[in-house]
């Protein structure tokens, strides 16, 4: 319980820290945009009056325990007329009055310290639920980040390839003009700048929709994001599935949530079935009555007792209640089995895919230098006349696929790093930290830095 309100109260700590440093203008950086995230995040705030709610179940269970004091009175007006009892006569108008005070204090209520014991376990999964919520948040942010860093290398990729293409056109035009050259050379040429000219929409296209995604977590307008600078490919450590898988389960705070749901769900079959428990109180009062039936009669009365109360038969309310909740119960159980089969599986193939992912980097790097050789060997080729314009173009759009494919491939290793964290469940702002380190001013070439 004091692990789980310690992570709850430093996530907590957390997110006052970043809303009390959230920036509402440009964002230039990772934790800018993070900032500006949780600040405005509709499911933090969510979880975070969630809790809260959950967290009024402890006093609403313990006040079961606690005495109740009650107050009452009234007043009324009345008319007596009795005859036949002599000397007695009465017949006059009158008002009359009552009031008391009523003290119940219960010494025996099984099923109330059931639900205290499940109102406990009940905050416990509304904590869970927040850690939850704001490493969730923290990966949004991260995918949708370095999505619009690698949408805008898409962007000055698709734009390099179309000058380039261009300039390849307009160079056989010249030699057609000249004679020196042939119509299948500018048709092909002109093929694939039409090609490169609809790739770079499609890529203008994929950038405004990186950037609107980015823009729904901090529904505010950002400027121009810094990039990535040099980049060291480094896989998970440890470097085994296991410890991962094993954080995963004892970290997750989606399980942690289920356990306490299974806590919670198994108290409330303790309600149900204790309801066939007997329930003792202790119950004192005092009355002062006016008027009631004579009007000159004044009555004080003080009582002080035990009162047992037995069910024995509620037409089948408590076997049906008991029923109910021992099902959800067993539904409960089941899915905390199936989610830690789910966590299990997304943590093993977290770790796969960020140690996958720094073989794939090392190759798109090496892959595109060696294309950045093969483009300057086929200029000088082409220059010297002993290969063709298509081969020019062809190497050309092969540079350019190694550009491509090494921007996704050096984006999705960092986020990549990310994700095993989060599957893992030990996502934190240190980690978001150690991913903004990476950032350089905006403008630079990842490909450029890296390849």
């Amino acid at each position: 319980m004091s692990r789980m309100r310690g992570l709850a109260l430093s996530v907590g700590l957390a997110f006052l820290g970043v809303l009390c440093a959230a920036s509402a203008g440009r964002a230039e950086d990772l934790l800018a945009v993070y900032r500006q995230a949780a600040s405005v995040s509709p499911v933090l705030a969510r979880a975070q009056a969630l809790l809260e709610a959950d967290r009024a179940a402890r006093p609403l269970a313990r006040s079961e325990l606690l005495p109740k004091l009650g107050l009452n009175g009234g007043v009324s007006r009345g008319h007596a007329d009795i005859s036949g009892f002599p000397p007695l006569q009465v017949d006059e108008s009158y008002t009359g009055n009552q009031y008391g005070v009523t003290l119940t204090q219960p010494l025996f209520n099984g099923p109330a310290y059931a639900s205290l014991s499940g109102a406990g376990a009940q905050i416990r999964a509304g904590e869970a639920a927040l850690i939850a919520a704001g490493q969730q948040l923290m990966l949004q942010v991260v995918e949708a980040y370095f999505a619009v860093l690698q949408a805008r290398a898409d962007v000055k990729v698709a734009r390099a390839q179309k000058d380039l293409l261009q300039k390849i056109l307009d160079q056989a035009e010249t030699f057609r003009k000249v004679g020196a050259g042939d119509i299948i050379a500018v048709h092909e040429a002109r093929a694939r700048s039409d090609g490169a000219v609809s790739d770079l929409v499609r890529a203008e296209n994929g950038l405004r929709v990186a950037r609107k995604t980015l823009q729904r977590l901090t529904r505010a307008p950002f400027g121009e994001l810094a990039d990535l600078g040099p980049v060291t490919p480094e896989g998970p450590r440890p470097d085994r599935p296991e410890p991962w898988v094993q954080a995963a389960l004892d970290q997750q705070p989606q399980i942690l949530r289920a356990r306490e749901d299974l806590r919670a769900a198994q108290d409330q079959v303790a309600v149900a079935s204790r309801a066939r428990w007997p329930r003792l109180d202790l119950d004192a009062g005092y009355g002062h009555t006016k008027g009631d039936l004579l009007p000159s009669i004044d009555r004080d009365e003080l009582t002080v007792g035990l009162n047992l109360r037995f069910p024995i038969y509620q037409g089948g309310e408590i076997g049906a209640r008991t029923w109910q909740a021992r099902s959800l119960a067993k539904a409960t159980r089941y899915r905390l089995e199936d989610l830690r089969d789910q966590v299990r599986l997304d943590t093993e193939t977290a770790f796969l895919n960020l140690q996958s992912s720094v073989a794939r980097l090392n190759a798109a790097s090496q892959a595109l230098a060696s294309a950045r050789t093969s483009l300057d060997a086929t200029r000088e080729g082409y220059r010297v006349g002993v290969r063709s314009i298509v081969d020019l173009l062809t190497v050309t759009q092969d540079y350019t696929a190694a550009q491509r494919n090494f921007n996704v491939t050096l984006y999705e290793h960092v986020t990549d790093r990310v994700r095993l964290k989060a599957a893992a469940g030990v996502l934190g702002t240190k980690d978001l930290e150690a991913a903004n380190a990476l950032l350089s001013p905006a403008g630079e070439d990842p490909g450029q830095r890296n390849g």
